[in-house]
């Protein structure tokens, strides 16, 4: 009989860590499309910025800030919660709590033209996990000196496309 109730558990536990691993490459898969045109260097360390959910709850601010959200191939432009729905939304706030687990990016998951360091000196450009539902997801980047910008990826194709690029902040030198 316990031999029986432990294979239960080890069935119904197995398809958890199948389901989260899958998730977890869900988001490598979106960190790369952000990057695949560039060579960026990213701090090892996941943004632990938990004010994005405040951020992406009003869709209204987001629509006024500097930036674009673009379909390219129909070369139309849309607000962000025609892209992201309160439902999405409100999914990927509660994926928030999942920073607290995922402190470092896995270099060796992501594509090799992202060098992954540590940043001592905080001047190294930092990323949050990817907050992914469906078919989209949220990505929040800072490069910690003067700008701060929000995508959102659709996965188009079985590929992630960023659709929408505001910036949250951005400082202009004279």
């Amino acid at each position: 009989m316990k031999f029986k109730i432990l294979l239960l558990l080890l069935i119904v536990t197995s398809g958890i860590y199948a389901q989260n691993d899958s998730i977890v490459k869900e988001r490598y898969e979106v960190i790369n499309a952000l990057y695949k045109n560039g060579k960026p260097t990213l701090d090892k360390h996941f943004l632990q910025y938990l004010g994005i959910g405040k951020l992406i709850s009003n869709p209204e601010m987001i629509d006024n800030l500097l930036g674009h959200c673009i379909d390219m191939e129909k070369r139309e432009t849309y607000s962000f919660s025609e892209i992201v729905s309160s439902k999405e939304i409100s999914k990927m706030r509660d994926q928030i709590s999942w920073f607290q687990y995922y402190r470092n990016i896995d270099s060796t998951m992501v594509s090799d033209n992202i060098n992954i360091t540590e940043d001592l000196e905080n001047t190294i450009p930092a990323i949050t996990l990817p907050l992914i539902y469906n078919d989209k997801a949220v990505v929040y980047v800072t490069n910690k000196k003067n700008e701060e910008t929000l995508f959102v990826l659709v996965k188009k194709d079985n590929e992630w496309v960023v659709r929408c690029t505001k910036n949250v902040y951005l400082r202009f030198d004279d």
